[in-house]
């Protein structure tokens, strides 16, 4: 499969990344997020060094995907809990379906 070199700006740099095609929007995306995250660290931690900066924003994303994580987790749970309980209801109505024609 072959990559497209696109260019991103992350404060103030420019940088070309490779980019499987029909990707470049959401390369982009994840590039204006990212630099708005490390804008908002900046301007609120008052740190300089762009390494710290990068971990502080990595730890930030890694969180907040842990959280939504669990969030789908908890929601496949429920999920699963709703369609065993109509399949159990199902089965019922059609047991009693079935024995009240005999």
């Amino acid at each position: 499969m072959s990559t497209e070199a696109v260019e991103i700006v992350i404060l103030g740099r420019p940088y070309k990344v490779s980019c499987p095609p029909g990707q470049q929007a959401a390369l982009q995306a994840a590039a204006t997020q990212l630099n708005e995250k490390l804008i908002e660290l900046r301007q609120r931690s008052r740190v300089s060094s762009n390494e710290q900066l990068a971990i502080m924003a990595a730890l930030n994303f890694c969180h907040e995907l842990c959280l939504e994580k669990e969030k789908n987790h908890q929601y496949s749970e429920t999920m699963d809990k709703r369609i065993k309980m109509l399949q159990r209801t199902i089965e019922a109505a059609l047991i009693e379906h079935g024995q009240g024609d005999d």
